[in-house]
C-alpha cells in the first residue's frame, strides 16, 4: 500500500448525514442551566470589555434576544454596565450604540468563572443533544459499496487486493486490527477510510455535562466543510451555530498516547476541559497507531477499551468526581508491525471485528511508485538503476515496502544536486541513497 504525491479529492460535494440541528429560540431549547449561560456572558465580557449584543452573540452563538435577556438580568445585580447608550429598552433599534461592560462586582465574579473553568466559546451543547446527534450520524447508517471504497483508496497501489475486506470492516463500524511489516501503509491506507463516505457531520464546540464544559471542536483535529455556514437571517433556514459542520474526524495517535489523553483533562497552562481523543473522533475514525510502543503496558490500553467496543458507550470521569456516560459511535483502528499473538490477549483478538494484514507491494507495483516519485522530482531512472535497486532488495532481503521509493528518491535528489550531475538516477546514486538510507545491515530503513 503507499500513498500518490498527490491529494484525495472527494467525489461529490459532502452532505450532511442528519439533519441540521434547528436554532433555539428559548432558553428551554438549550437544555443547559441559566446561570452556566450566565458565567460564560461574564467571561465573555471580561475578555471583551464594552461589547454590544451584536458582537456577544456571535462570541456565544445563541438567539441575541437570549443575550439581551441575560444582560438585564446581570445589570439588575449591578454586575453589568451599559456605555454609550441611555436607553433601558433592548429593541433592536435602542440598542445600536450601546455598548455593555462589567462593574467591578461583575469583575469579582468574571474571576469565580474563570477560576472554575477557563473555557471561552460558544455556549455548550447538552450531552442529551450531543448523544442524539453522534447516533443520528453513525457510519454504520450509511453503509458503503465497492464503488465507494475503490475510489477512497483511488490512490493507494495494490488496495484493490484488499477492498473486499476493507468495505466490510467500515460498514460493520467494529474494531479494526491492522499489522504487517513497518512501512506498508497501514496508517495511510486507515487515514483514507472514510473518504468513501460522502458525508459531512456536525461537531459541538462544546458539551455541558453534570456541571463541566467540555470543549469538543479542534482545529487541529476538525476540518470545517467549505461554504458550510448558512448566511439566511431566517432562523428556519439556518442552524444551530453551537455545532460547525465538519469533514468526519480522522484522528490518529501513536507512541505518546497516554491514559490521560483518554480522559476529560486540561493542560498546566490553560483550565479548559477538553474532551477525550475518542470523544473528539466520535462519527469518525480513530487510530492508534504503533500499538504496542505506548509508555503503558499493552494490556492496559487494550483493556481500555473492552467496554465501548461491546457497548458502544463509554464511562468518562469528569473533574468534579462526577462520572458521565458518552456515546462510543466511531471506528477503532490498532495499527502495528509487531506480532498480535505476543502483545494482545487472544481474548481480546476475538472481540476485534477484523484482522487484516498488510505486507510489501509486487514488483511491478513497486516498479511504477519509484517512476512516479521520480517524476514528481522532474528525475529519470534508467533500467540498470532499476536492476541494481532491484538487486540490493534480494541482497538484503528487504520487502518492496511502499515507503521506500519516497525516501530515496529524495536522497537521490539531493544527491544530484549537491554534485550537481544530470537529473538521472544511476546505479551509484542509488546505492549512495540505499546506503544512508538503511544501517549497516540493510534492514534499517523504512520505519513508519
Amino acid at each position: 500500500m503507499v500513498q500518490s504525491n498527490t491529494e484525495v479529492k472527494h467525489r461529490v460535494e459532502l452532505t450532511p448525514q442528519a439533519e441540521a440541528p434547528p436554532v433555539p429560540t428559548t432558553f428551554e431549547a438549550l437544555n443547559i442551566p441559566k446561570a452556566v449561560l450566565e458565567n460564560l456572558l461574564i467571561k465573555h465580557l471580561a475578555a471583551f470589555p464594552k461589547s454590544d449584543i451584536l458582537k456577544l452573540t456571535e462570541l456565544m452563538c445563541i438567539n441575541s434576544h437570549m443575550i439581551e435577556d441575560m444582560l438585564s438580568d446581570l445589570r439588575a445585580k449591578s454586575q453589568v454596565e451599559v456605555f454609550q447608550g441611555t436607553s433601558s429598552g433592548f429593541s433592536a433599534q435602542s440598542t445600536v450604540n450601546v455598548r455593555y461592560g462589567l462593574s467591578e462586582l461583575g469583575m469579582q465574579e468574571a474571576d469565580d468563572a474563570f477560576a472554575k473553568d477557563a473555557y471561552l466559546g460558544p455556549a455548550p451543547v447538552s450531552l442529551v443533544d450531543y448523544e442524539a446527534m453522534v447516533k443520528a450520524q453513525d457510519v454504520r447508517a450509511q453503509m458503503v459499496n465497492r464503488q465507494d471504497v475503490s475510489f477512497a483508496l483511488s490512490e493507494v497501489l495494490g488496495a484493490e487486493r484488499m477492498i473486499s475486506v476493507l468495505g466490510p470492516a467500515i460498514n460493520s463500524g467494529r474494531a479494526l486490527l491492522l499489522y504487517g511489516d513497518a512501512g506498508t501503509g497501514k496508517t495511510f491506507v486507515a487515514t483514507r477510510l472514510l473518504n468513501s463516505l460522502n458525508t459531512s457531520v456536525y461537531i459541538p464546540y462544546s458539551v455541558y455535562a453534570a456541571g463541566n464544559i467540555i470543549k469538543v471542536f479542534s482545529p487541529q483535529h476538525h476540518k470545517r466543510v467549505v461554504g458550510g455556514e448558512i448566511k439566511s437571517i431566517a432562523f428556519k433556514e439556518q442552524f444551530d451555530r453551537r455545532w460547525a459542520l465538519c469533514e468526519r474526524p480522522s484522528i490518529q495517535v501513536g507512541g505518546e498516547l497516554t491514559m490521560d489523553m483518554l480522559e476529560v483533562n486540561h493542560s498546566e497552562h490553560n483550565r479548559v476541559w477538553m474532551a477525550p481523543l475518542q470523544m473528539m473522533a466520535n462519527n469518525g475514525i480513530f487510530i492508534i497507531d504503533d500499538l504496542g510502543r505506548q509508555p503503558m503496558p499493552v494490556d492496559t490500553l487494550l483493556n481500555r477499551w473492552i467496554v465501548p467496543m461491546e457497548y458502544f458507550y463509554d464511562y468518562l470521569n469528569l473533574p468534579n468526581g462526577q462520572q458521565i456516560t458518552i456515546p462510543f459511535i466511531l471506528t477503532l483502528a490498532f495499527s502495528t508491525n509487531l506480532d498480535p499473538e505476543k502483545i494482545s490477549d487472544p481474548a481480546f483478538l476475538r472481540r476485534l471485528g477484523y484482522k487484516i494484514q498488510f505486507g510489501p507491494l509486487l514488483q511491478e507495483e513497486y516498479h511504477s511508485l519509484w517512476s512516479m516519485f521520480a517524476q514528481s522530482k522532474n528525475l529519470t531512472v534508467s533500467e540498470a538503476s532499476y536492476e541494481k535497486l532491484f538487486d540490493l532488495h534480494r541482497q538484503h532481503c528487504v520487502g518492496f515496502y511502499p515507503c521506500i521509493p519516497k525516501d530515496i528518491v529524495g536522497i537521490s535528489r539531493d544527491i544530484i544536486v549537491f554534485e550537481e550531475v544530470d537529473p538521472v538516477i544511476s546505479p551509484e546514486i542509488v546505492t549512495r541513497a540505499w546506503e544512508v538510507y538503511f544501517t549497516a545491515d540493510g534492514k534499517g530503513g523504512g520505519e513508519r
